[in-house]
């Protein structure tokens, strides 16, 4: 006797014609859920207006609206991107009871309002960001339903002062300023998470005689491109006190003897400069990563909002730690911020085993890697609480790798002044006496810079 399993559990999965993910999944992931004789995988392209919607009113119903094209429905679950389908989807229906039928809701019913004062829209998006495709495919759809729909697409890099100035006028919450994708109605701002009360909102301003283009109300923030170019002046001036603060003062004079041990200029070059390059790439390695811990934060906003509190809170301990030191090394006292004992004597090890067990070339790259790691311990103090600036100021943090660039250029001014005086035979003795008849000017600049970050740290958190 034959029998024939009929397909129980039914699989939406809506995918965009040109999107690669889509094809990927098509590729690697659809083929293997063929093959389960008891699910039906039923295909819903979001350029058709009706699946668009039908995708919105899925994750209304289950409050999910976190989503990215493709998107899969089994049930009351949702595989909401290309990662998840092909991690999850599979072992989800493995793991289903083969006779127990799954059935989901596959459309909506038809809606045939028709509109006729004209809507304008304001849509702000980031290019390469996937939720933001999604959301320009549902309005694409909507264009579609309603032809009086009227929406003015902008990129969000290049319309950052428009978007800032609406969102300050609005009084949006400034942990959500610059975020895409976002639509503006009027007074209405609709985020990822709201997009799906677009639609009614739409409806309701027509019905209620309709709206202009609102936007040509507000105007940019001239000032925006001005403070744009004072925060990176001040991020490289940032850098550059963090470059010569008596913690990396021990990294300067370690390259100095790291050099004067190459011999002639030739050795100092291959040497020096792969050092060099190190520094910059480990630091700026540092910084990206601790960049996307606070950035993370912004998930969890209690917990975000402590911990960007207690950095502002740690950079004016740190300031008045500074101005402290910069009065005890006056009297002849050991300073409290500086590098450990124990570092120094590990980073000297590193330069002297270094020398002599590899080419120059890769000594010099090795060294400033392991130097940069152990210096991190000392100039951390300043670099945390500009990263955390950074992360929490709306105007900078969506240039922030261009942020991370300016400063560690700024960071390795102080090695590239010292790689230059080795090349012209200045001496480690000369430049240790230079560092230190200036140590109480630079401890008290640091002092100055880190009280102005944790102030403006505490200003956005609070």
């Amino acid at each position: 006797m034959t029998v024939f399993l009929i397909s129980l559990i039914k699989v939406l999965y809506f995918f965009d014609p040109h999107c690669p993910d889509c094809d990927a999944v098509k590729e690697n992931v659809l083929p293997q859920i063929e093959k389960l004789s008891y699910v039906e995988i039923i295909p819903l392209s979001v350029e058709k207006i009706e699946n668009m919607k039908l995708l919105m009113e899925i994750e209304d119903e289950h409050r999910d609206y976190d989503n990215a094209i493709p998107v899969a429905v089994v049930g009351d679950k949702i595989f909401g991107n290309r990662e998840e389908i092909e991690e999850g989807l599979i072992k989800y229906l493995m793991s289903l009871n083969p006779e127990r039928s799954i059935n989901v809701k596959t459309e909506i019913e038809k809606d045939t309002l028709k509109l006729e004062n004209p809507v304008y829209a304001l849509y702000f998006y980031s290019n390469g960001c996937l939720k933001c495709s999604k959301v320009d495919l549902y309005l694409k759809a909507l264009e579609k339903e309603f032809p009086i729909l009227h929406i003015k697409r902008m990129d969000v890099l290049e319309h950052a002062a428009l978007l800032l100035s609406i969102e300050k006028r609005l009084g949006i919450d400034k942990d959500k300023y610059l975020v895409t994708p976002v639509v503006i109605l009027d007074t209405l701002v609709f985020f990822q998470s709201d997009i799906h009360r677009l639609r009614d909102a739409i409806v309701k301003t027509s019905k209620e005689g309709g709206n202009l283009p609102f936007w040509q109300n507000y105007r940019e923030e001239k000032v925006y491109g001005l403070l744009k170019g004072m925060k990176a002046t001040g991020v490289f001036l940032a850098g550059l006190i963090d470059g010569i603060n008596p913690c990396a003062f021990a990294v300067l004079i370690f390259l100095m003897a790291f050099l004067s041990m190459r011999g002639g200029r030739r050795e100092i070059l291959w040497g020096g400069i792969p050092f060099i390059i190190a520094v910059y790439i480990t630091y700026l390695s540092i910084g990206m990563g601790l960049f996307s811990f606070f950035r993370g934060l912004e998930g969890v906003k209690n917990v975000g909002k402590a911990v960007y509190i207690m950095s502002g809170i740690f950079a004016l301990v740190l300031g008045i730690l500074s101005f402290r030191d910069a009065i005890l090394y006056r009297n002849g006292r050991d300073m409290a911020l500086q590098m450990p004992e124990r570092f120094k004597k590990l980073v000297k090890g590193t330069i002297r085993k270094g020398f002599g067990k590899w080419a120059i070339l890769f000594a010099g790259l090795l060294i400033g890697f392991l130097v940069t790691l152990f210096e991190f311990t000392c100039t951390g103090q300043v670099y945390f609480p500009v990263l955390a600036y950074l992360a929490k100021d709306p105007m900078v943090r969506m240039h922030v790798l261009k942020m991370l660039f300016i400063y560690n250029i700024g960071f390795i001014i102080p090695a590239i002044i010292v790689f230059s005086l080795a090349l012209f035979g200045f001496g480690q003795r000369e430049f240790n006496r230079f560092l230190i008849k200036r140590v109480v000017f630079i401890k008290a600049l640091t002092g100055t810079l880190l009280l102005g970050i944790g102030t403006a740290v505490l200003i956005y958190s609070i």
